[in-house]
Protein backbone atom coordinates (compact mmCIF):
# COMPACT_ATOMS: atom_id res chain seq x y z
CA UNK A 1 0.00 0.00 0.00
CA UNK A 2 2.53 2.14 0.62
CA UNK A 3 4.34 1.97 -2.50
CA UNK A 4 0.77 2.36 -4.33
CA UNK A 5 0.61 5.59 -2.52
CA UNK A 6 3.73 6.81 -3.10
CA UNK A 7 3.64 6.09 -7.21
CA UNK A 8 -0.06 8.09 -6.62
CA UNK A 9 1.44 10.85 -4.92
CA UNK A 10 4.79 10.99 -7.60
CA UNK A 11 2.28 11.05 -10.24
CA UNK A 12 -0.34 13.44 -8.75
CA UNK A 13 2.92 15.77 -8.06
CA UNK A 14 4.52 15.54 -11.62
CA UNK A 15 0.84 16.51 -12.88
CA UNK A 16 0.30 19.43 -10.27
CA UNK A 17 3.47 20.37 -11.35
CA UNK A 18 3.35 20.35 -15.62
CA UNK A 19 0.11 22.42 -14.71
CA UNK A 20 2.04 25.30 -12.94
CA UNK A 21 4.14 25.11 -15.96
CA UNK A 22 1.79 25.51 -18.47
CA UNK A 23 -0.40 28.73 -16.68
CA UNK A 24 2.92 31.27 -17.19
CA UNK A 25 3.17 30.38 -20.21
CA UNK A 26 -0.20 30.66 -21.24
CA UNK A 27 -0.27 34.17 -19.08
CA UNK A 28 2.82 35.73 -21.01
CA UNK A 29 1.15 34.64 -24.62
CA UNK A 30 -2.28 36.92 -23.55
CA UNK A 31 -0.26 40.51 -24.06
CA UNK A 32 1.99 39.02 -27.17
CA UNK A 33 -1.66 38.84 -29.06
CA UNK A 34 -2.87 41.80 -27.55
CA UNK A 35 0.13 43.46 -28.54
CA UNK A 36 -0.14 41.76 -32.13
CA UNK A 37 -3.79 43.71 -32.16
CA UNK A 38 -2.20 46.86 -31.18
CA UNK A 39 0.05 46.63 -34.36
CA UNK A 40 -2.62 46.30 -36.64
CA UNK A 41 -4.82 49.14 -34.74
CA UNK A 42 -3.16 52.04 -35.25
CA UNK A 43 -3.21 52.36 -38.90
CA UNK A 44 -6.86 53.31 -38.25
CA UNK A 45 -6.15 56.20 -35.88
CA UNK A 46 -6.27 59.62 -36.77
CA UNK A 47 -3.90 62.04 -35.20
CA UNK A 48 -5.73 63.04 -32.73
CA UNK A 49 -5.88 59.69 -31.43
CA UNK A 50 -2.21 58.62 -32.71
CA UNK A 51 -0.42 60.10 -29.48
CA UNK A 52 -2.83 58.49 -27.31
CA UNK A 53 -2.00 54.89 -28.60
CA UNK A 54 1.96 55.92 -28.04
CA UNK A 55 1.03 56.40 -24.73
CA UNK A 56 -0.34 53.38 -23.90
CA UNK A 57 1.84 51.65 -25.51
CA UNK A 58 4.86 51.36 -22.52
CA UNK A 59 2.33 50.58 -20.44
CA UNK A 60 1.60 47.13 -22.00
CA UNK A 61 4.91 47.04 -22.10
CA UNK A 62 5.49 47.26 -17.92
CA UNK A 63 2.68 44.59 -17.60
CA UNK A 64 4.46 42.02 -20.08
CA UNK A 65 7.76 42.79 -18.20
CA UNK A 66 5.82 42.44 -14.86
CA UNK A 67 4.36 38.89 -16.53
CA UNK A 68 8.22 37.72 -17.10
CA UNK A 69 9.56 38.73 -13.90
CA UNK A 70 6.47 36.50 -11.77
CA UNK A 71 7.24 33.26 -13.63
CA UNK A 72 10.53 32.77 -11.73
CA UNK A 73 8.75 33.58 -8.47
CA UNK A 74 6.13 30.90 -9.28
CA UNK A 75 9.09 28.86 -10.30
CA UNK A 76 11.22 29.28 -6.99
CA UNK A 77 8.27 28.13 -4.99
CA UNK A 78 7.33 25.34 -6.89
CA UNK A 79 11.47 24.37 -7.00
CA UNK A 80 11.36 22.19 -3.42
CA UNK A 81 8.15 20.18 -4.55
CA UNK A 82 9.81 18.41 -7.29
CA UNK A 83 13.71 18.75 -8.89
CA UNK A 84 12.39 17.20 -12.50
CA UNK A 85 10.03 19.92 -12.39
CA UNK A 86 12.17 22.66 -11.18
CA UNK A 87 14.83 21.69 -13.90
CA UNK A 88 12.29 21.91 -16.92
CA UNK A 89 11.14 25.59 -15.25
CA UNK A 90 14.67 27.69 -16.50
CA UNK A 91 14.50 26.26 -19.69
CA UNK A 92 10.99 27.33 -20.63
CA UNK A 93 11.92 30.72 -18.97
CA UNK A 94 14.09 32.23 -22.00
CA UNK A 95 11.90 31.21 -24.65
CA UNK A 96 8.98 32.69 -23.02
CA UNK A 97 10.78 36.01 -22.71
CA UNK A 98 12.44 35.88 -26.13
CA UNK A 99 8.97 35.23 -27.67
CA UNK A 100 7.67 38.43 -25.99
CA UNK A 101 9.95 41.19 -25.90
CA UNK A 102 10.44 41.08 -29.61
CA UNK A 103 6.81 41.21 -30.56
CA UNK A 104 6.82 44.44 -28.12
CA UNK A 105 9.44 46.10 -29.49
CA UNK A 106 8.31 45.67 -33.05
CA UNK A 107 4.79 46.99 -31.94
CA UNK A 108 6.42 49.89 -29.96
CA UNK A 109 8.31 50.86 -33.14
CA UNK A 110 5.05 50.53 -35.73
CA UNK A 111 3.17 52.79 -33.43
CA UNK A 112 5.86 55.36 -33.51
CA UNK A 113 5.95 55.43 -37.02
CA UNK A 114 2.25 55.27 -37.41
CA UNK A 115 1.24 58.41 -34.59
CA UNK A 116 3.66 60.42 -36.75
CA UNK A 117 1.37 63.80 -37.01
CA UNK A 118 3.30 65.17 -40.12
CA UNK A 119 1.61 62.42 -42.68
CA UNK A 120 -2.00 63.26 -41.93
CA UNK A 121 -1.45 67.83 -41.51
CA UNK A 122 -0.99 67.68 -45.56
CA UNK A 123 -4.46 65.37 -46.15
CA UNK A 124 -6.28 68.63 -44.29
CA UNK A 125 -4.46 70.99 -45.73
CA UNK A 126 -5.34 69.70 -49.06
CA UNK A 127 -9.10 69.66 -48.29
CA UNK A 128 -9.19 72.98 -47.54
CA UNK A 129 -9.22 74.51 -51.05
CA UNK A 130 -11.68 72.37 -51.83
CA UNK A 131 -13.98 73.53 -49.73
CA UNK A 132 -13.43 77.02 -49.93
CA UNK A 133 -14.26 78.08 -54.06
CA UNK A 134 -17.46 76.41 -53.65
CA UNK A 135 -18.63 78.98 -50.67
CA UNK A 136 -16.23 82.00 -52.32
CA UNK A 137 -15.64 82.67 -48.55
CA UNK A 138 -18.99 84.02 -48.58
CA UNK A 139 -20.93 83.76 -44.95
CA UNK A 140 -23.52 80.90 -44.47
CA UNK A 141 -26.97 81.61 -45.28
CA UNK A 142 -28.84 83.21 -42.45
CA UNK A 143 -32.30 84.97 -42.37
CA UNK A 144 -30.34 87.94 -42.37
CA UNK A 145 -27.98 87.49 -45.45
CA UNK A 146 -30.74 85.44 -47.87
CA UNK A 147 -31.99 87.52 -51.23
CA UNK A 148 -34.35 89.48 -50.75
CA UNK A 149 -37.02 91.05 -53.12
CA UNK A 150 -36.77 94.69 -53.99
CA UNK A 151 -38.29 95.83 -51.57
CA UNK A 152 -36.03 95.53 -49.63
CA UNK A 153 -32.67 97.48 -49.78
CA UNK A 154 -33.09 99.99 -52.32
CA UNK A 155 -30.79 102.41 -51.11
CA UNK A 156 -28.57 100.03 -51.77
CA UNK A 157 -26.69 99.63 -48.85
CA UNK A 158 -23.12 97.67 -50.03
CA UNK A 159 -23.38 95.69 -46.11
CA UNK A 160 -27.04 94.80 -45.66
CA UNK A 161 -28.33 91.53 -48.19
CA UNK A 162 -29.04 91.93 -51.56
CA UNK A 163 -32.08 92.44 -53.70
CA UNK A 164 -33.29 90.56 -56.99
CA UNK A 165 -32.14 93.87 -58.70
CA UNK A 166 -28.63 94.24 -57.19
CA UNK A 167 -27.89 90.31 -58.08
CA UNK A 168 -28.95 91.28 -61.65
CA UNK A 169 -27.18 94.66 -61.99
CA UNK A 170 -23.20 93.62 -60.64
CA UNK A 171 -23.67 90.80 -58.15
CA UNK A 172 -24.39 88.13 -61.05
CA UNK A 173 -21.96 85.24 -59.33
CA UNK A 174 -24.59 85.33 -56.33
CA UNK A 175 -26.65 83.28 -58.73
CA UNK A 176 -24.87 79.98 -58.53
CA UNK A 177 -26.06 77.19 -56.10
CA UNK A 178 -29.72 79.30 -55.98
CA UNK A 179 -32.88 77.90 -56.74
CA UNK A 180 -35.80 79.95 -56.61
CA UNK A 181 -38.78 81.89 -59.00
CA UNK A 182 -39.41 85.49 -57.73
CA UNK A 183 -42.29 87.24 -59.18
CA UNK A 184 -43.01 90.92 -58.32
CA UNK A 185 -46.46 92.24 -59.38
CA UNK A 186 -45.56 95.87 -59.02
CA UNK A 187 -42.69 96.12 -60.89
CA UNK A 188 -43.64 93.54 -63.40
CA UNK A 189 -40.89 91.45 -63.29
CA UNK A 190 -40.26 87.19 -63.13
CA UNK A 191 -37.01 86.23 -61.90
CA UNK A 192 -36.35 82.25 -62.45
CA UNK A 193 -32.49 80.42 -60.63
CA UNK A 194 -31.67 76.98 -61.37
CA UNK A 195 -28.91 76.65 -59.43
CA UNK A 196 -26.38 77.72 -62.86
CA UNK A 197 -28.73 78.93 -65.29
CA UNK A 198 -31.00 81.80 -64.91
CA UNK A 199 -33.39 84.43 -66.20
CA UNK A 200 -35.75 87.51 -66.03
CA UNK A 201 -38.04 89.21 -67.48
CA UNK A 202 -38.70 92.83 -66.49
CA UNK A 203 -39.71 96.23 -68.48
CA UNK A 204 -37.08 98.60 -70.87
CA UNK A 205 -38.92 102.15 -71.05
CA UNK A 206 -42.01 100.53 -73.03
CA UNK A 207 -40.72 97.18 -73.81
CA UNK A 208 -40.77 93.71 -72.08
CA UNK A 209 -37.08 92.56 -71.54
CA UNK A 210 -35.82 88.92 -71.57
CA UNK A 211 -32.30 87.95 -69.73
CA UNK A 212 -30.54 84.70 -70.28
CA UNK A 213 -27.72 84.35 -67.86
CA UNK A 214 -25.17 81.17 -66.49
CA UNK A 215 -23.25 81.41 -62.99
CA UNK A 216 -20.62 79.49 -61.33
CA UNK A 217 -18.77 80.53 -57.86
CA UNK A 218 -15.80 82.13 -60.27
CA UNK A 219 -17.48 82.87 -63.19
CA UNK A 220 -20.77 84.70 -64.34
CA UNK A 221 -22.23 86.21 -67.62
CA UNK A 222 -26.29 87.33 -69.44
CA UNK A 223 -27.25 88.65 -71.98
CA UNK A 224 -30.50 90.89 -72.51
CA UNK A 225 -32.70 92.21 -74.98
CA UNK A 226 -36.08 94.09 -75.42
CA UNK A 227 -36.44 94.20 -79.28
CA UNK A 228 -38.99 97.50 -80.78
CA UNK A 229 -37.60 97.84 -84.25
CA UNK A 230 -39.45 98.67 -87.54
CA UNK A 231 -38.57 99.08 -91.37
CA UNK A 232 -40.53 100.19 -94.35
CA UNK A 233 -39.95 100.44 -97.63
CA UNK A 234 -42.11 102.32 -100.04
CA UNK A 235 -42.70 104.62 -102.61
CA UNK A 236 -41.84 107.15 -100.73
CA UNK A 237 -38.51 105.89 -99.36
CA UNK A 238 -37.06 104.05 -96.81
CA UNK A 239 -38.02 104.29 -93.16
CA UNK A 240 -36.50 102.73 -90.29
CA UNK A 241 -36.71 102.78 -86.50
CA UNK A 242 -36.88 102.14 -82.85
CA UNK A 243 -39.54 101.79 -80.56
CA UNK A 244 -38.35 103.28 -76.64
CA UNK A 245 -36.96 101.04 -74.97
CA UNK A 246 -35.23 99.18 -77.44
CA UNK A 247 -32.12 97.35 -75.44
CA UNK A 248 -29.50 95.22 -76.12
CA UNK A 249 -27.19 94.60 -73.53
CA UNK A 250 -24.01 92.26 -71.72
CA UNK A 251 -22.53 91.34 -68.39
CA UNK A 252 -19.54 89.72 -67.39
CA UNK A 253 -18.68 88.86 -63.71
CA UNK A 254 -15.47 87.13 -62.63
CA UNK A 255 -14.42 86.38 -58.81
CA UNK A 256 -10.32 87.04 -58.78
CA UNK A 257 -8.52 86.73 -55.63
CA UNK A 258 -11.96 87.39 -53.38
CA UNK A 259 -12.98 90.52 -55.19
CA UNK A 260 -15.66 90.44 -57.97
CA UNK A 261 -15.26 92.22 -61.08
CA UNK A 262 -18.20 93.49 -63.40
CA UNK A 263 -18.07 94.89 -66.71
CA UNK A 264 -21.75 95.84 -68.46
CA UNK A 265 -22.58 97.62 -71.53
CA UNK A 266 -26.05 98.65 -72.50
CA UNK A 267 -27.61 99.96 -76.11
CA UNK A 268 -30.66 101.13 -74.80
CA UNK A 269 -33.52 103.68 -76.86
CA UNK A 270 -35.44 106.03 -74.73
CA UNK A 271 -37.78 107.10 -77.10
CA UNK A 272 -39.46 106.69 -80.44
CA UNK A 273 -36.98 107.13 -83.21
CA UNK A 274 -37.16 107.52 -86.86
CA UNK A 275 -34.92 107.79 -89.72
CA UNK A 276 -36.36 108.76 -93.51
CA UNK A 277 -34.01 108.46 -96.62
CA UNK A 278 -36.76 109.93 -98.78
CA UNK A 279 -36.11 109.63 -102.51
CA UNK A 280 -36.74 113.25 -103.03
CA UNK A 281 -35.33 115.39 -100.55
CA UNK A 282 -33.05 115.40 -97.15
CA UNK A 283 -31.89 112.74 -95.41
CA UNK A 284 -33.40 112.88 -91.84
CA UNK A 285 -32.04 110.94 -88.78
CA UNK A 286 -33.24 110.85 -85.31
CA UNK A 287 -30.74 109.94 -82.09
CA UNK A 288 -32.76 109.16 -79.04
CA UNK A 289 -29.92 106.84 -77.56
CA UNK A 290 -27.55 105.63 -74.60
CA UNK A 291 -24.87 103.44 -74.77
CA UNK A 292 -24.12 102.73 -71.14
CA UNK A 293 -21.43 100.85 -69.39
CA UNK A 294 -19.55 100.14 -65.91
CA UNK A 295 -16.92 98.34 -64.37
CA UNK A 296 -17.00 97.73 -60.97
CA UNK A 297 -14.89 95.94 -58.38
CA UNK A 298 -16.12 94.19 -54.91
CA UNK A 299 -15.36 92.56 -52.07
CA UNK A 300 -18.75 91.41 -51.31
CA UNK A 301 -17.18 87.65 -51.47
CA UNK A 302 -14.84 88.24 -48.52
CA UNK A 303 -15.96 90.79 -46.41
CA UNK A 304 -17.39 90.62 -42.79
CA UNK A 305 -17.12 94.59 -41.28
CA UNK A 306 -16.32 96.55 -44.10
CA UNK A 307 -18.25 96.29 -47.69
CA UNK A 308 -17.04 98.24 -50.18
CA UNK A 309 -17.22 98.50 -54.15
CA UNK A 310 -16.12 101.14 -56.44
CA UNK A 311 -15.53 101.60 -60.40
CA UNK A 312 -16.48 103.62 -63.00
CA UNK A 313 -19.91 104.26 -64.92
CA UNK A 314 -20.35 105.41 -68.73
CA UNK A 315 -22.97 106.91 -70.08
CA UNK A 316 -22.92 108.55 -74.12
CA UNK A 317 -25.88 110.27 -74.36
CA UNK A 318 -27.67 111.16 -77.37
CA UNK A 319 -30.93 113.25 -77.97
CA UNK A 320 -30.88 115.71 -81.33
CA UNK A 321 -32.15 115.24 -84.78
CA UNK A 322 -30.02 115.64 -87.83
CA UNK A 323 -31.54 117.51 -91.15
CA UNK A 324 -29.10 117.33 -94.16
CA UNK A 325 -26.22 116.60 -91.83
CA UNK A 326 -27.07 119.65 -89.82
CA UNK A 327 -28.63 119.68 -85.61
CA UNK A 328 -32.08 121.37 -85.90
CA UNK A 329 -33.36 120.66 -82.40
CA UNK A 330 -33.07 123.83 -80.30
CA UNK A 331 -32.79 121.36 -77.07
CA UNK A 332 -29.92 119.57 -77.84
CA UNK A 333 -28.45 117.96 -74.51
CA UNK A 334 -26.27 115.15 -76.39
CA UNK A 335 -23.55 114.80 -73.90
CA UNK A 336 -20.79 112.48 -72.16
CA UNK A 337 -20.56 111.57 -68.61
CA UNK A 338 -18.05 109.82 -67.05
CA UNK A 339 -18.69 108.68 -63.05
CA UNK A 340 -16.11 107.42 -60.43
CA UNK A 341 -17.95 105.95 -57.48
CA UNK A 342 -16.87 104.36 -54.43
CA UNK A 343 -19.57 102.59 -52.09
CA UNK A 344 -19.27 101.59 -48.53
CA UNK A 345 -21.35 99.99 -46.02
CA UNK A 346 -20.92 98.29 -42.51
CA UNK A 347 -22.82 96.83 -39.97
CA UNK A 348 -23.11 99.46 -37.12
CA UNK A 349 -25.11 97.20 -34.85
CA UNK A 350 -25.53 93.43 -34.43
CA UNK A 351 -27.85 91.15 -32.04
CA UNK A 352 -28.78 87.64 -32.40
CA UNK A 353 -32.24 88.89 -34.05
CA UNK A 354 -31.45 92.14 -35.26
CA UNK A 355 -29.08 94.41 -37.35
CA UNK A 356 -28.54 98.19 -38.30
CA UNK A 357 -26.07 98.94 -41.09
CA UNK A 358 -24.86 102.04 -42.06
CA UNK A 359 -23.60 103.24 -45.58
CA UNK A 360 -22.37 106.23 -47.73
CA UNK A 361 -22.39 106.17 -51.81
CA UNK A 362 -20.40 108.55 -53.37
CA UNK A 363 -20.45 109.72 -57.24
CA UNK A 364 -18.01 112.28 -58.54
CA UNK A 365 -19.85 112.84 -62.11
CA UNK A 366 -18.12 114.91 -65.11
CA UNK A 367 -20.43 115.71 -67.99
CA UNK A 368 -19.11 116.77 -71.36
CA UNK A 369 -21.64 118.49 -73.66
CA UNK A 370 -21.62 118.45 -77.47
CA UNK A 371 -20.63 121.76 -78.95
CA UNK A 372 -23.77 123.34 -80.99
CA UNK A 373 -22.98 125.75 -83.79
CA UNK A 374 -25.14 129.02 -84.60
CA UNK A 375 -24.93 132.07 -86.53
CA UNK A 376 -24.66 135.55 -84.07
CA UNK A 377 -24.76 138.86 -85.77
CA UNK A 378 -23.20 137.93 -88.54
CA UNK A 379 -20.73 135.22 -87.23
CA UNK A 380 -20.40 131.50 -86.43
CA UNK A 381 -20.43 130.69 -82.51
CA UNK A 382 -19.86 127.15 -81.01
CA UNK A 383 -21.34 126.82 -77.48
CA UNK A 384 -19.72 124.66 -74.99
CA UNK A 385 -20.63 123.25 -71.51
CA UNK A 386 -18.74 121.43 -68.99
CA UNK A 387 -20.27 119.87 -65.52
CA UNK A 388 -18.00 118.76 -62.32
CA UNK A 389 -19.67 117.25 -59.46
CA UNK A 390 -19.79 115.49 -56.72
CA UNK A 391 -22.88 113.98 -54.79
CA UNK A 392 -23.16 111.96 -51.10
CA UNK A 393 -25.61 109.46 -50.32
CA UNK A 394 -25.95 108.28 -46.73
CA UNK A 395 -28.32 105.97 -45.93
CA UNK A 396 -29.55 102.90 -43.68
CA UNK A 397 -31.28 99.69 -43.57
CA UNK A 398 -32.50 98.26 -39.94
CA UNK A 399 -33.77 94.86 -39.95
CA UNK A 400 -35.68 92.92 -36.85
CA UNK A 401 -36.83 89.06 -36.51
CA UNK A 402 -39.82 88.94 -34.87
CA UNK A 403 -40.19 85.39 -34.97
CA UNK A 404 -38.85 82.54 -37.23
CA UNK A 405 -41.14 83.49 -39.71
CA UNK A 406 -41.35 87.27 -39.83
CA UNK A 407 -39.02 89.99 -40.36
CA UNK A 408 -39.80 93.66 -40.02
CA UNK A 409 -37.01 96.46 -42.09
CA UNK A 410 -36.93 100.17 -42.53
CA UNK A 411 -34.47 101.99 -44.69
CA UNK A 412 -33.58 106.04 -45.65
CA UNK A 413 -31.17 107.42 -47.46
CA UNK A 414 -30.18 111.57 -47.72
CA UNK A 415 -29.01 112.97 -51.51
CA UNK A 416 -26.33 115.40 -50.86
CA UNK A 417 -25.29 117.18 -54.06
CA UNK A 418 -22.24 118.75 -52.25
CA UNK A 419 -20.87 120.93 -55.11
CA UNK A 420 -21.85 121.28 -59.21
CA UNK A 421 -19.55 123.30 -60.82
CA UNK A 422 -20.70 124.56 -64.61
CA UNK A 423 -18.67 126.59 -66.54
CA UNK A 424 -19.16 127.17 -70.52
CA UNK A 425 -20.23 129.37 -73.20
CA UNK A 426 -23.53 130.27 -74.74
CA UNK A 427 -25.20 130.92 -77.58
CA UNK A 428 -24.02 134.62 -77.73
CA UNK A 429 -20.37 133.72 -77.18
CA UNK A 430 -20.33 135.02 -73.46
CA UNK A 431 -18.72 132.72 -70.98
CA UNK A 432 -20.70 131.68 -67.55
CA UNK A 433 -20.05 129.52 -64.35
CA UNK A 434 -22.32 127.99 -62.07
CA UNK A 435 -21.63 126.85 -58.63
CA UNK A 436 -24.15 125.13 -56.30
CA UNK A 437 -24.67 122.96 -53.58
CA UNK A 438 -28.26 121.57 -52.97
CA UNK A 439 -30.05 119.08 -49.83
CA UNK A 440 -31.87 116.81 -52.16
CA UNK A 441 -34.86 114.49 -51.12
CA UNK A 442 -35.13 112.01 -48.28
CA UNK A 443 -36.06 108.46 -49.26
CA UNK A 444 -37.36 106.29 -46.68
CA UNK A 445 -39.73 103.28 -46.67
CA UNK A 446 -40.63 100.40 -43.88
CA UNK A 447 -41.28 97.01 -45.46
CA UNK A 448 -42.24 93.22 -43.69
CA UNK A 449 -41.23 90.00 -45.28
CA UNK A 450 -42.81 86.45 -44.27
CA UNK A 451 -41.14 82.97 -45.29
CA UNK A 452 -42.37 79.68 -44.37
CA UNK A 453 -39.68 77.57 -43.84
CA UNK A 454 -37.32 76.95 -47.02
CA UNK A 455 -40.20 76.75 -48.83
CA UNK A 456 -41.91 80.23 -49.79
CA UNK A 457 -41.53 84.36 -48.85
CA UNK A 458 -43.25 87.03 -49.50
CA UNK A 459 -41.94 90.91 -48.88
CA UNK A 460 -43.78 94.29 -49.66
CA UNK A 461 -42.55 97.91 -49.05
CA UNK A 462 -45.03 100.56 -48.03
CA UNK A 463 -45.07 104.10 -50.50
CA UNK A 464 -45.20 107.21 -49.21
CA UNK A 465 -48.65 107.80 -50.15
CA UNK A 466 -50.06 105.06 -47.69
CA UNK A 467 -49.74 107.53 -45.36
CA UNK A 468 -50.21 110.39 -46.61
CA UNK A 469 -53.14 110.03 -49.07
CA UNK A 470 -56.29 107.40 -47.47
CA UNK A 471 -57.72 107.50 -50.40
CA UNK A 472 -55.20 105.08 -51.90
CA UNK A 473 -55.71 102.07 -49.07
CA UNK A 474 -59.12 101.67 -51.25
CA UNK A 475 -58.54 102.08 -54.67
CA UNK A 476 -55.19 100.40 -54.62
CA UNK A 477 -53.05 102.74 -55.95
CA UNK A 478 -50.09 103.81 -54.60
CA UNK A 479 -49.92 101.32 -51.33
CA UNK A 480 -47.05 99.67 -52.67
CA UNK A 481 -43.88 101.24 -53.67
CA UNK A 482 -42.42 97.35 -54.20
CA UNK A 483 -44.41 93.59 -53.69
CA UNK A 484 -43.00 90.66 -54.18
CA UNK A 485 -42.63 86.65 -53.07
CA UNK A 486 -40.78 84.07 -53.93
CA UNK A 487 -40.65 79.75 -53.62
CA UNK A 488 -37.66 78.18 -53.06
CA UNK A 489 -36.77 74.59 -54.49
Amino acid sequence: MNLKKAVALTFVTSALAFAQQETPVETQAEPATDQAAVVSTPVEYTPEQSAPAAEQQPVEQSESAAATEQAPVQEAEQAPAQDSVASATPAAEPAVADSAKPVVQDSAQQVAVVAEPPKAEPVEEAAKPAVEPANMGMPPKTPFTVVHGNAYNMVENEAAADNVNLLLKNRLVKFAGQKFVYVEPSGEMGVVSLGNFFGAMDLSGGLGRATVGYATNGFAADLRLSLGQIDIDDGEGKKKGSYAGDDWGLTLSKVLGGYVVTASADWITFADEMNIDPKHGAKQEQRFRNLEGSLIVSDGPMARKHFWSAGVAFERHENEMEVGERVVNEDVDSRTTVVPLFNYGTPALRSDRANLYLGLNTSFPITIFDAIESESQGRVVKTSEYNLGMTLVPNIVSEVLLNKYVMFFGEANYEWNVIRYVWGKDLSGENYTIKQSVSDKVNASIGTRFQYDNLVACEFALGDSFFTDTKSIFNGEGIFIKFGGFIYF
